[in-house]
């Protein structure tokens, strides 16, 4: 959780913004940044601690971006950070009964895990290319796998066969896997923390 400036909440999740909205980028420090990080989070992102705006942030901004069908990078642009301000973007969970479990919605090209009807981590993936395709339906995980191993896939977590959340050091923005979900390697050890053995996830 993010903290260090006090903002007064709208009734739909948005957040008071003191003076003109700002275009954020990486390494960029100070008040408004945490206070947009802070909204980020709200709606379900990932971002960094502290003041300033870090790799991991810039990788919860690239999520958002997919979930809302925008131009796919890092950079959280005035528009963006107006949404975000507002509370407005967040995933839309396709199971809501399901209880805690996770969803990657490969159209969308994010892991997202999710509490009854709402999302709280999403983070960006590359799924399988088309002509190596990541199964899809109900699957449950059921296999760890710590480190690296001679795939280069890091800290596997598989949910059918040799079908796995990982990491990897290459995860373009577009499906391009040999069928798994690939994450980034900076993200991979929280993801591969929060699965728990035997939780549902829903590839569609």
């Amino acid at each position: 959780m993010c903290v260090g400036v006090a903002q007064a909440e709208r009734p739909n999740g948005g957040t008071e913004w003191p003076g003109a909205v700002k275009s954020f980028h990486q390494g960029e420090c100070g008040r408004d940044v945490v206070a947009f990080k802070k909204a980020l989070h709200r709606l379900g992102y990932v971002v960094n601690s502290g003041r300033c705006f870090g790799g991991k942030t810039g990788r919860g901004v690239l999520a958002y971006r997919k979930v809302n069908g925008m131009a796919r990078s890092e950079h959280a642009g005035k528009g963006l950070v107006k949404r975000v301000l507002a509370g407005k973007g967040a995933y839309r969970v396709r199971h809501p009964g399901a209880g805690e479990h996770v969803e990657a919605p490969l159209s969308k090209q994010v892991l997202v895990f999710v509490r009854g009807d709402r999302p709280f981590a999403v983070y960006p993936i590359s799924s399988g290319k088309p002509s190596t395709p990541t199964v899809t339906g109900h699957f449950h995980f059921v296999r760890q796998e710590p480190g690296y191993n001679a795939e280069g896939m890091y800290y596997s977590f598989y949910f059918y066969g040799g079908y796995a959340v990982h990491g990897y050091a290459e995860v373009p923005d577009y499906a391009a896997s040999h069928g798994c979900i690939r994450t980034f390697v900076a993200d991979q050890p929280e993801i591969y923390s929060r699965i728990g053995f035997g939780e549902s996830i829903f590839v569609f």
